[in-house]
C-alpha cells in the first residue's frame, strides 16, 4: 500500500511538472502575442508560473484543511531550492554572482524571512498576514519592474504574430487544469496517506517528498544552467523563488484558510531557512562565488536537517 502510494505520488509529481511547463509555455506565449516586454515577462509572468506547483498544492492543502502540508510545501521548498538545488549546481560548476542580486534581492529575501518568522510568532498565519505578505509581493513586482524599466532605455518588445495566440491559450488552460488537478487528486491525498502510513505529520511530507517534488523544474534549470556556465542565472531563479515561496505560496494559502504554526517549524525549520539563507549570502560575499566546497556545506546542513526532522523533530 505504501510502495502504490509513493508511485502513486511520483506520477502526480511527473504531471504537475508538465503541467507546469505546458502552463509557463503559454503564460509567455499570451504576454508576447500581446506585446508585452521579455523582462517584464520574466520578472512576473514566468517567475509566477514556474512557483505554481508550490502555490497549488500549498492552496488546495490551506483548503482542505491540512494546513502543515501547506506551510511544509513552501518552507521545504526554500530550504530544497538553496541547500539542494543550488548546492548541486554549485559542485557541478563554481557560480559567480551578479553584485545586484547580493545588493538587492538577496537581502530583500532576508528581510521577507525574518517578517515572515515576525507574523508566525503567535502561532499562526492569519488571514490578514496572508494580506501583508500579498501586498508585499505586489509591492516587490511593481518595485522592480519600474527599477528595470528605467534601467533601459527602451525595452524591445517580442514580435510575435497572433498566429500562434491559439496555442498558447491552450497551453495555457492545458496546463493551469493539470497542475491543479494532480495536486488536488493525486499530490495532497497521497501526501497525507503516506504520512499517516508512515505514522508522521503532514507537514513532514510536505518538508521532503512534496517539497523537493514541486522545486524539480528550479533544479532542472539550475542543473542546466550549470552545465551551460550561466550560474548567475540558477541563483537569480532561486532567490525569486524563495521570495514567491513566502510572499505568494504561503500568503495565497493563509488567505484561503489561516495556518496554525506547529512549535517545531516555528523553533527548527524557520531558524534554518534563516541560517541556510545567511550563510548563502556570506558566502557569496567572497569575490562574489560559490565553491565546490561551498555547495557541499550547503548540501551537509540540508542532510543534517532532514536527519534531525525524520529522527528527533516529529
Amino acid at each position: 500500500m505504501l510502495l502504490l502510494d509513493i508511485l502513486i505520488f511520483i506520477a502526480g509529481i511527473a504531471i504537475i511538472l508538465k503541467s507546469a511547463d505546458l502552463f509557463t509555455s503559454g503564460a509567455e506565449g499570451l504576454a508576447k502575442a500581446f506585446s508585452i516586454p521579455r523582462i517584464i515577462i520574466g520578472l512576473t509572468i514566468v517567475s509566477l508560473a514556474t512557483t505554481a506547483p508550490e502555490f497549488t498544492v500549498s492552496s488546495i492543502a490551506s483548503y482542505i484543511g491540512v494546513g502543515g502540508m501547506a506551510i511544509g510545501n513552501a518552507l521545504g521548498s526554500c530550504l530544497a531550492n538553496i541547500a539542494l538545488v543550488l548546492a548541486i549546481a554549485v559542485i557541478i560548476r563554481p557560480i559567480k554572482f551578479e553584485p545586484r542580486i547580493l545588493k538587492r534581492e538577496l537581502p530583500f529575501l532576508i528581510i521577507v524571512i525574518i517578517f515572515l518568522y515576525l507574523l508566525m510568532l503567535d502561532g499562526s498565519l492569519s488571514f490578514f498576514d496572508g494580506m501583508f505578505l500579498a501586498l508585499s509581493l505586489v509591492a516587490f513586482f511593481t518595485y522592480v519592474v519600474f527599477r528595470e524599466v528605467k534601467g533601459r532605455k527602451k525595452l524591445k518588445k517580442e514580435k510575435v504574430s497572433r498566429h500562434n495566440l491559439p496555442k498558447a491559450i491552450l497551453q495555457f488552460f492545458i496546463g493551469a487544469i493539470g497542475v491543479i488537478l494532480s495536486a488536488k487528486f493525486i499530490i495532497v491525498p497521497k501526501g497525507i496517506s503516506i504520512a499517516h502510513l508512515l505514522g508522521v505529520p503532514e507537514v513532514v511530507i510536505g518538508l521532503t517528498m512534496v517539497a523537493v517534488g514541486t522545486s524539480l523544474p528550479e533544479l532542472f534549470t539550475a542543473l542546466m544552467a550549470s552545465f551551460k556556465n550561466m550560474g548567475e542565472l540558477a541563483v537569480g531563479n532561486i532567490i525569486g523563488a524563495n521570495i514567491l515561496n513566502i510572499l505568494w505560496v504561503l500568503g495565497g494559502a493563509s488567505l484561503i484558510k489561516p495556518l496554525q504554526i506547529d512549535i517545531q517549524t516555528k523553533n527548527i525549520t524557520m531558524p534554518v531557512v534563516f541560517f541556510i539563507t545567511i550563510l548563502l549570502f556570506l558566502f557569496s560575499r567572497k569575490r562574489s562565488e560559490l565553491t565546490r566546497n561551498k555547495g557541499l556545506a550547503l548540501l551537509a546542513v540540508y542532510a543534517g536537517y532532514l536527519f534531525y526532522i525524520f529522527k528527533f523533530a516529529y
